[in-house]
This record gives C-alpha cells, structure tokens and sequence, in this order.
C-alpha cells in the first residue's frame, strides 16, 4: 500500500509538470503568433512568420510527447494497482458458504417477498422450499401494501394512514417517529391544493395543536415552527405554483409519505425500513469489480 502511495504522489507530480511544461511551450507560441499578427499592419518579414510556425510546431509535438508520456505512466500505475489489489472472486461462488444456513437464506427471501408486496411470488416459494407461510406477518404486509398503494394512487387518498397513525400513536411517539404529523401535513397540503382553504384552516385547528400547542404531550417534539410556516400558505392559496411554497407540492411528497408510513410500519414489527437481502445484495452488487 506504501508503494501505491508513493507512485500515486510520483504521477501527481509528473502530471503537474507535464502541464506547466505544455503550458509554456503554447504561451511561447501564442506570443510569436501575436508578433506575427503584429507586423501584419507594417512590413511582416517572412522569417517572423516562419518563426511562429516554427514554435507552434514546437508547441504541438511538446504536448503530444506529455499526453503519451502520462498516459503510459497512467497505465503503469494501472497494472500497479491490479497487482497489489489481486481479486479472488471464487469466494463469490462458495457453494459451502450457506451449506448449514439454508432454512435462515429461505426465510429471509420469503420475508423479502412479504416486504415487497409480492404475495404470490412468497406463496410460490413457501411450496417450494417446504416454508410455513405466516399468515399473521403476511396480513400484516398486506393491510401495509394496501395503505401505501393508497397514499401513491391517483386520489392519493391518507384515510388508512391517518388511521393507522392514529391507533398507533404511543407505539410511534415512544419510537420517536412523528408519521402521524407528517401525514397530517401531507392532508392539510392536499386541502389547500384542491382550493378548500377553510377546510384545510378548519383540519389545522382540529389536529396540528397537538403537535404545537399547549396539549403538546412532552414526549412529543414541538413542531411550532413549521406549524407557524405552513399558517402563511394562505396568503398564496390562490397563486401556489408562484409562492414560495411551491416546492411543497411536487408531486415526490406522495412518495416521501408513502415511504415513511412503510418504514414507520415495518419499525413497529420489529424489521427495518430497508429489506436486509436486498441492502445486502446491493452492497455486494456494489463491491463487484466492473
């Protein structure tokens, strides 16, 4: 790794005196072509202009001779690195690597299957691998489904989540996860956006004290501040795209409430938001050599 080091340091260098080299051999020719074009005006001798063709030249061959120069120290270095770094990916292939850890890869790919909604692919694989679907988990992933599917729908409808935030409310909060402001957000932005400012002023005294106002339970963070922001929406409930809370209603936040509500979910099933196989195929999908 020392020796990687020092030929890196080397080629930097090299590479810096390339440049410097090359960028004074082509100022020297744009100065003899400005004398050149100088004497245009008056009595141009020829031996000034075949001066300047001469160091343009120059110039020419100089940087030709750097750039293949740095480049066959680029490659050097290249095949340096390769030695150094030898990859032995028949690790990759271990067929003893899970040999005592079947039943464990089985039922975290059917879990994946369950996370992704993928009902009929878990079903099909719990046959095969002779795996005890659990209906309790999988009905628990399909009511999840079923209310993100809603939030991202075309009526982007938040009925189910608000509920599910609702009920849920002191397992969240002990979590420190405030879906259900966020999604009471997501509701009042929606109100306003179809043009029912009283409506959305009328949801905003109904739910948004909670989470700002004397009622605040202390375990609760104080969302004040952006209570306080959302307030001055009124004021361009009739020019939205043109205020300075466009960037409020693009059409990510669907998909921003969509993922929180999964994640909030999974969390209070004990899982993470992400599926472990596939941040672990990702990760070595990642660490492949191109």
């Amino acid at each position: 790794m020392d020796s990687l080091i020092r030929d890196c340091n080397k080629l930097a260098k090299h590479q810096s005196a390339s440049t410097q080299k090359a960028l004074a051999s082509i100022d020297a020719a744009i100065m003899q072509l400005e004398t050149a074009r100088a004497g245009l005006s008056g009595n141009t001798r020829t031996d000034d202009i075949s001066r300047a063709k001469a160091q343009v030249e120059r110039a020419q061959l100089l940087v030709s001779e750097q750039t293949k120069e740095l480049y066959t120290n680029v490659a050097k270095y290249g095949k340096h690195v390769e030695k150094v770094f030898k990859l032995d990916l028949g690790v990759v292939a271990e067929s003893q690597a899970f040999e005592d850890k079947r039943s464990v890869l089985a039922q975290a790919i059917l879990l994946h299957f369950l996370r992704e909604g993928d009902f009929e692919a878990a079903a099909s694989f719990a046959r095969e691998a002779q795996l005890e679907l659990p209906h309790e988990t999988q009905v628990q992933f399909e009511e999840m489904y079923r209310t993100v599917s809603a939030v991202r729908g075309a009526m982007h409808d938040l009925t189910a989540a608000l509920e599910w935030a609702v009920e849920h409310r002191e397992a969240l909060e002990a979590h420190g996860i405030l879906l259900e402001f966020s999604l009471h957000r997501l509701r009042f932005l929606q109100l306003v956006e179809q043009g029912s400012a009283s409506k959305a002023l009328a949801y905003a005294r109904e739910w948004f004290p909670r989470f700002g106002g004397a009622s605040r339970p202390e375990a609760v963070p104080s969302q004040l501040d952006e209570i306080e922001h959302l307030m001055g929406i009124f004021i361009y409930a009739r020019r939205l795209n043109e205020s300075p809370y466009a960037m409020l209603f693009t059409e990510r936040r669907w998909e921003d409430g969509a993922h929180a509500f999964a994640s909030a979910f999974c969390t209070l099933l004990g899982l993470s938001s992400a599926s472990p196989l596939s941040v672990t195929i990702g990760a070595g999908a990642r660490a492949l050599p191109i």
